[in-house]
């Protein structure tokens, strides 16, 4: 039915583009308007009267809501999406620059060797300077190196927070991530009392992580990361998320991956590994085509199971929906916009990715403001960075649906106005992901009349 109080006519679009797909012996027009990422599909007979314009008034309609034809006076519908945040509401706080393993990809290369902690002054000012920021809520994500490595620091930082709070009308989470290494009955402690959520970083079953996460004698962490999301879990404090890099170790069973978290019942979050810090020398990240393969066989068998698996999640809302929420996946991205990140000396950049890179230091939080920070020319054009501003981007078809990584495309090509350079792997995954969703609908729905 049409909605009663539309009584416009409606207008074909000549600037979008058309995919040609073969689905299990059907052919299948996918028109894709690329700056927004809209698209709708039809078969061959139905094509046909879409190029002709005869397709009926309710298809009409419904292209213009996605915005994939114009009204009878050539206007698009208006979408009133809520604009990307101008100041950020979470922090990434690196409590310590500590870390107690050397994994061969960090993309910050931390480790024991480094060893700065988080002094009180960087605390207070960090906490001052984020409780004025316009958001109703604030997030303290604790890093590092490996937050837990500075223990102390990290409780006296949430006692700082806790009072500091009383004196605004502001809600305040916290989270942190960790290797899971150093899990100990204090920490669980903590955790419960400051009601902080859980983010891990394990790569799969064992020999997987053994293969990627090791000490500084180069010994696998696998027992011990076991051992601390044993504890977690059986302390109530399962973890909301685990980060899984994908590459060179684990990018050819991601079959068992799947079933390793579906073992313990966390979600998780697969991604290649970033070109930045340790990767950049080590080279353990994914190379063409073997981040989209590994995804595939993850998606699968993540539904399969009922894994949640977040890349998936990540992907479908950036394919199939109109709002893109995840801010490393959509332009412009999160890097000083949603997101900050402070090291122990009270160094600010724009995303942990950034952190200690010197080219991208926003400034120092004892000394200057966030606001003034966010208004310094080059960090307005980093948050204003769109597919517009990268040659590849801007003629990609899938500019809307898509972002590339500000921090990995520095890392492999030395500025931030280039593609990602996972980009291959990114096209195929759209492309699939509209091919399954066309396989689970308009096929099967053939299918059953």
């Amino acid at each position: 039915m049409r909605t009663p109080w539309m009584n416009s006519s409606y207008k074909k679009r000549n600037d979008l583009s058309v995919l040609k797909r073969f689905i299990e012996g059907h052919i299948y027009y996918v028109i894709l308007r690329p700056d927004t990422g809209a698209w709708a599909v039809f078969n061959e007979k139905n094509y046909k009267k879409y190029l002709d314009w005869t397709i009926n008034e309710i298809e009409k309609e419904a292209l213009y809501f996605r915005g994939l034809a114009y009204d009878d006076s050539g206007k698009e519908v208006d979408m009133d999406f809520p604009p990307p945040a101008d100041s950020p509401s979470v922090a990434i706080v690196n409590i310590t620059t500590k870390c107690n393993l050397r994994c061969k990809y960090c993309f910050v290369n931390c480790g024991s060797f480094v060893g700065e902690d988080m002094t009180e002054d960087v605390m207070n000012r960090t906490i001052d300077e984020m409780f004025s920021m316009p958001s109703k809520t604030i997030t303290f994500e604790l890093q590092g190196g490996e937050p837990l490595c500075n223990l102390d620091g990290m409780e006296r930082f949430l006692q700082i927070a806790e009072e500091k709070k009383k004196a605004y009308d502001k809600i305040v989470k916290y989270r942190i991530m960790t290797n899971a290494t150093l899990i100990s009955d204090r920490f669980i402690s903590l955790a419960k009392k400051y009601n902080i959520n859980m983010g891990v970083s394990v790569d799969g079953p064992e020999e997987m992580t053994n293969n990627a996460r090791v000490d500084a004698n180069g010994k696998g962490c696998f027992d011990k990361v076991d051992e601390g999301l044993n504890k977690l879990i059986s302390n109530n404090l399962t973890p909301d998320g685990a980060v899984c890099t994908i590459g060179q170790h684990n990018f050819k069973d991601t079959y068992r991956i799947v079933d390793y978290f579906h073992s313990k019942d966390i979600a998780f979050k697969p991604r290649p590994a970033n070109y930045s810090g340790r990767e950049l020398e080590e080279h353990m990240t994914t190379k063409k085509g073997e981040w989209f393969s590994a995804f595939k066989e993850m998606y699968y068998h993540s539904k399969e199971l009922g894994t949640i698996n977040f890349a998936i999640h990540i992907f479908e809302e950036n394919v199939y929906g109109p709002i893109r929420d995840y801010i490393c996946l959509r332009y412009p991205c999160g890097a000083a916009r949603e997101i900050i990140t402070i090291n122990p000396d009270g160094t600010v950049y724009p995303c942990d990715g950034f952190k200690g890179n010197s080219t991208f230091l926003m400034g120092n939080i004892l000394t200057e403001s966030i606001d003034d920070m966010m208004h310094k020319e080059w960090v307005i054009k980093l948050k204003d960075r769109t597919a517009k501003d990268i040659d590849k981007c801007s003629k990609c078809l899938f500019r809307g649906m898509c972002c590339s990584c500000c921090y990995s495309a520095f890392g492999a090509f030395g500025t931030v106005y280039r593609e990602d350079p996972h980009c291959y792997d990114m096209q195929k995954i759209f492309l699939f992901l509209i091919d399954e969703w066309i396989k689970n609908n308009v096929l099967k729905e053939n299918e059953e009349v």
